[in-house]
């Protein structure tokens, strides 16, 4: 036998003598576990302050963090009951069977089904533009083919337009509300009625992933009419108001046999770590309120910054801000990096316009500063 092999004897002490540290390894309190709020991300380079993907700085909440924390001795064991758990405490959220309820490894995952799911054998999407394209881009990989309506002059997305768009080979029509990048949200009796009138000719998928983040949040949002059982498809995730983009887990809310069909395509799972952390989170209503004040506080800031330097923007609902720079957009990039903030890519048409994300306070002066010089 080879020198380098452990002998049975020489495993068993080997092995008695770990296990002898870890008993008297000193055991913390759960408390003492959470983990500490993180510093500002710093994406290719120390100090760089990251504005760009949207990200809720202010998460996840204690309690999810706590519940993760928990999680972790169990994360050994395959989470079924703990996946029905949430699957159950969703449902009851939204006022649904469970039936009605698809969940994904982050709404992204429920965006790509979708689109390969309409787009297939060349069904028609129909969507603003800009917007954001997941489901759009998945689509167009299976073969579809997508109808880009352009956005009113309010930077909304243009119900009467998107309406008469509607034709016989269309097989979806895919809404981001508030919309991506321009924040805006359309008014809510209008949309919905757009929703219960354009559903009964093809579906309907309204992209919720950032209503939580809204004023009159149950005011705006469709899922009740899905619930109600209008052909269509409310996506929502827990990436944005939950703080909980690296955990990865969104669902959606859609007619029972839609969701068959597409369940029966996913292809990811969720973790115990993950699922832990959102049934804390669904739990804690306290924090959305909280979190939901901070988002509005520094969009509201930063709105006051655009106007105040004299720029055109959309008027935002979601959690980050989308103006007129007054220069090509790359070069408004550019000069923001060099001043130590990254702010959002390019989407055209609109390419003289800037996204930023809302971060952290500290963060945000450091941008207000960067703009007053790089727009002043």
């Amino acid at each position: 036998m080879s020198t380098l092999l452990l002998n049975r004897r020489q495993w068993l002490k080997a092995a008695g003598a770990t296990l002898a540290a870890t008993a008297l390894a000193p055991r913390l309190p759960l408390q003492a576990q959470t983990p500490a709020p993180l510093p500002p991300k710093s994406p290719g380079a120390p100090g760089l302050i990251q504005l760009s993907w949207n990200e809720n700085p202010f998460g996840p909440a204690e309690s999810a963090q706590r519940a993760m924390a928990a999680a972790v001795p169990r994360s050994c064991r395959y989470p079924d009951a703990e996946e029905q758990a949430l699957l159950e405490l969703i449902a009851a959220k939204e006022g649904c069977s469970p039936n009605q309820i698809v969940m994904g490894s982050g709404s992204g995952e429920i965006l790509d089904v979708a689109g390969f799911h309409f787009g297939y054998d060349k069904g028609e999407i129909i969507s603003a533009d800009p917007s954001y394209m997941q489901l759009v881009n998945a689509a167009e990989k299976a073969g579809g083919r997508a109808v880009r309506v352009p956005l009113n002059a309010r930077y909304e997305h243009d119900l009467p337009a998107m309406a008469a768009a509607v034709g016989p080979k269309t097989s979806l029509v895919y809404m981001v509300n508030p919309n991506n990048p321009t924040g805006t949200v359309c008014a809510a009796a209008a949309l919905k009625e757009f929703v219960k009138t354009v559903s009964a000719r093809v579906p309907v998928f309204v992209d919720e992933a950032y209503l939580e983040c809204t004023d009159n949040f149950a005011e705006r949002t469709c899922a009740p009419l899905s619930v109600a059982g209008h052909n269509v498809v409310v996506a929502r995730t827990f990436s944005k108001i939950y703080g909980m983009a690296g955990c990865r887990l969104g669902y959606a809310v859609l007619p029972e046999k839609l969701a068959t069909s597409l369940r029966a395509r996913m292809t990811g799972s969720l973790s115990l770590v993950t699922i832990e952390a959102a049934l804390a989170s669904l739990r804690d209503a306290a924090y959305v309120t909280a979190t939901r004040a901070k988002i509005k506080a520094g969009r509201e800031a930063l709105v006051a910054e655009v106007k105040a330097l004299g720029k055109e923007y959309a008027v935002p609902q979601g959690n980050f801000v989308f103006f007129k720079t007054g220069m090509p957009v790359k070069d408004f990039i550019a000069q923001m990096r060099a001043e130590g903030v990254v702010v959002g890519r390019a989407f055209p048409p609109l390419l003289d316009w800037a996204r930023i994300t809302i971060g952290l306070p500290h963060e945000m002066e450091v941008c207000h500063r960067a703009m007053r010089k790089v727009l002043g």
